[in-house]
């Protein structure tokens, strides 16, 4: 490529003249500008100026390129298309041109100049805005933190360090904030075994650095016992949550939220109590009740008139219907302090299953319900407690009558998975409105909580379930269907002799 080539392709304007200022050369982007053409030679340099900036030329630039040899970044006027003044940025230098000495012009819109430094200065005022907001929001969020004094607010390093700690931890820990920075965690809160491998020096290991399944393994709620400067403990909940970097080499790896629950334990306790004393108080005097009646009922020496044979069966059933609820709130305390007791043991399914079916033939007898087993499978061995497993087949399968339409099918469904086996009550009810299903395993809660409902119950029995499936080490769950609701858990089974004889027909 010659010279003259390289020139033409540059974006800029470049003049090239001789020693006496006379136009040898000026490349596509010079003549575009200034309107002059190859054919106009030894045109003087001046003449593309105006008056001003010819005057400024000669008593200026040139002394000072000829001593300098070199000019940078001078504002100098040319005359562009129409004679129109444009305010150019002039780099200037001697050097050669085809064999003779020349100066070298190279020219650039002093427009573009002045475009950019606006754009630097406004950028300038940008970042400036950014930081003055970043610092607002930091003391705002420092206020906030600081201002919960009741909860303790802690970031970790990767290796679980506390490299932040706000007013509520020098509170809780009694400690002062800067004695607590750069300590390992540990040395206050009793991590739980499962956890205490996440705090590693090497990032990989993190088990939040995989899939979203991974990530919630960081995402954890716990209790422990935290240790106080005192040497006392105290009973604490945290939540602990990794932190999604920003950067790689980003300090903070963890926030951890730590609240003191020892009042929230002296009246769970207390709570406990009163439910045990109260249930127990209200037990033994029901029993003696119900026993007087079914004496007196069936004594062949008592005369009772129809109206009183009648009112003892009223008065017998509702005895029953509350022995049912003391029962539900003494195993729903149990079951939340762990202090229910499981035998289990490996037993056949389906006999379990036929005989609470049997047992449900005269529920509700009147509304002709008929409950059908749906399985191909001869039989499977779980490993439950049977007096449990019954308490949720009756009280799934007691649900499942009650809001069923007349003359309609409930039916059972076995369901092979790997470790375990998923049961499912299917019925034809109204179903559960989309809004209660969040609720639907909560204490106390019904659907229709109105006193004029058509049911009664005391909102534990889907509760109790749930308790009770996870003791046994199962899932439980409800799912919609077309023509009413499914209602599953699932049992731990034993590993079968042959795998394929796990079957069933889901419809």
């Amino acid at each position: 490529m010659s010279e003259i080539d390289g020139l033409n392709q540059l974006p800029c304007a470049v003049l090239i003249t001789n020693l006496q200022n006379e136009l040898l050369f000026a490349n596509q982007a010079a003549q575009a500008i200034q309107g002059i053409t190859e054919t106009e030679s030894l045109l003087k340099l001046e003449q593309l100026l105006p008056r001003s900036a010819q005057i400024f030329l000669l008593t200026h630039v040139l002394p000072m390129l000829l001593k300098d040899t070199v000019i940078n970044e001078l504002y100098l006027d040319f005359l562009g298309k129409n004679k129109t003044v444009l305010p150019m940025l002039v780099n200037a230098s001697l050097g050669s041109f085809e064999g003779q000495p020349c100066r070298r012009w190279v020219l650039f819109p002093a427009k573009h100049r002045a475009e950019f430094e606006q754009q630097l200065v406004k950028s300038r005022q940008q970042m400036h805005a950014f930081a003055v907001k970043a610092e607002t929001e930091r003391q705002v969020l420092q206020t906030v933190l600081d201002g919960v004094k009741d909860v303790a607010i802690l970031a970790l390093g990767a290796d679980g360090s506390i490299v932040f700690a706000n007013v509520g931890a020098e509170t809780m820990f009694q400690t002062n904030q800067h004695v607590l920075i750069h300590q390992p965690i540990e040395a206050w809160l009793d991590i739980p075994l499962a956890l205490r491998d996440i705090f590693a020096t090497d990032e990989k290991n993190f088990p939040g650095n995989g899939s979203d399944e991974d990530r919630l393994k960081i995402a954890q709620d716990f209790e422990t016992k935290l240790r106080v400067k005192s040497d006392a403990q105290l009973d604490v909940q945290v939540q602990l949550r990794k932190v999604e970097h920003i950067s790689a080499d980003a300090e903070l790896s963890y926030i951890l939220i730590i609240t003191d629950i020892q009042k929230r334990k002296q009246y769970q306790m207390l709570q406990d109590n009163f439910v045990a004393t109260v249930s127990h108080e209200l037990r033994t005097p029901l029993t003696a009740m119900q026993g007087a009646l079914k004496l007196l009922m069936n004594d062949k020496k008592s005369v009772l008139s129809a109206q009183a044979q009648k009112m003892s069966v009223i008065m017998l059933k509702n005895g029953e219907r509350l022995q049912a609820l003391i029962n539900d709130i003494l195993d729903f305390s149990n079951l939340e302090t762990g202090q229910i007791h499981l035998q289990l043991q490996t037993v056949k399914l389906m006999p379990l299953l036929r005989q609470a079916i049997n047992e449900h033939q005269f529920y509700l007898a009147d509304k002709h319900i008929r409950i059908e087993l749906l399985t191909d499978i001869p039989d499977i061995d779980v490993v439950v407690d049977k007096a449990r497993l019954f308490q949720i087949l009756n009280n799934l399968l007691s649900n499942a009558k009650k809001f069923s339409p007349a003359k309609s099918i409930v039916r059972i469904t076995l369901e092979a998975q790997p470790a375990s086996v998923k049961v499912s009550i299917i019925d034809c009810g109204p179903g559960i409105a989309e809004d209660f299903i969040p609720l639907l395993f909560s204490k106390f809660r019904q659907q229709n909580n109105s006193a004029n409902r058509e049911y009664e119950g005391s909102g534990l029995g889907l509760a109790i379930c749930k308790q009770l499936t996870e003791a046994l080490g199962g899932e439980i769950g409800y799912q919609p269907h077309n023509h009413g609701s499914i209602f599953w858990f699932t049992l731990p089974v034993q590993t079968p002799k042959n795998p394929n004889c796990l079957s069933s027909d889901p419809n």
